[in-house]
C-alpha cells in the first residue's frame, strides 16, 4: 500500500498566476488614476482630428 502524498505544483502555480494578475491590475489602475485625464484628452483630440 502506497500512502505517500503526491505533491502537486498546480496550486502554487495557480496562486502565483493569480498574484501576478492582481499586481498587473493594480499597476494598471494606478496608471489610469494618475494619467487618465491626459490619456482621455489625447484620444479625444486625435478623434476630433479625424473629423476635420
Amino acid at each position: 500500500m502506497n500512502t505517500t502524498p503526491h505533491r502537486s505544483i498546480r496550486l502554487p502555480l495557480l496562486a502565483a498566476l493569480a498574484m501576478t494578475l492582481a499586481i498587473v491590475s493594480v499597476l494598471a489602475f494606478r496608471g489610469w488614476m494618475a494619467n487618465g485625464a491626459d490619456m482621455f484628452l489625447a484620444l479625444a483630440q486625435s478623434g476630433l482630428a479625424w473629423c476635420l
